[in-house]
């Protein structure tokens, strides 16, 4: 068990390092749709499985939210993308399908505390990716979707972290 939440952290840490933060400075508007297109599919993906594995009202309630927040999202990026004339392709980015694959094996109150780590994590990282390419991005569409999408991304981290404080109990 311990294995696994070493895997989770260590797979966080990289997603939200100063060397990652730095290279989001720097994305192409592609790998900017890559990441967000990962991240969008990430929070939706490990939310499901908390809706399955999770024995707690206040988590399957965030779940519920990340599902339905993040489906929109991804329309939304879609659609932005489409404006700018860029495809999407639908496939998480390897760090987030190891971090889904290593949550899928965890269990019980350990699988409520291991999904609200990955959830500061991954909303740590999606914020420094969307208000960065909001900032600087190079696509108009894109950059307007960032802008728009990061405030929802504070209020989802700010929530994952109330819940990581009361130990996702309720």
């Amino acid at each position: 068990m311990h294995f696994v939440k070493a895997l989770i952290a260590a797979i966080a840490i990289s997603l939200i390092s100063p060397a990652a933060m730095a290279q989001t400075a720097k994305r192409s508007p592609q790998e900017f749709v890559k990441a967000a297109a990962s991240s969008d599919m990430f929070e939706i993906r490990s939310s499901e499985l908390a809706l399955r594995k999770s024995q707690t009202s206040r988590v399957k309630e965030f779940a519920r939210m990340m599902i339905k927040d993040h489906t929109t999202s991804s329309k939304r990026l879609l659609s932005a993308a489409k404006k700018d004339d860029l495809p999407v392709e639908p496939e998480m980015t390897s760090k987030h399908a190891a971090q889904l694959e290593a949550l899928s094996k965890v269990s019980g109150e350990s699988f409520d505390n291991a999904y609200v780590e990955a959830q500061v994590a991954a909303h740590q990282g999606a914020l420094a990716l969307m208000a960065s390419y909001g900032k600087n991005g190079q696509a108009k569409h894109l950059a307007a979707h960032a802008k728009k999408t990061a405030p929802v991304i504070r209020q989802h981290l700010k929530h994952a972290q109330q819940l990581s404080k009361s130990g996702s109990q309720g």
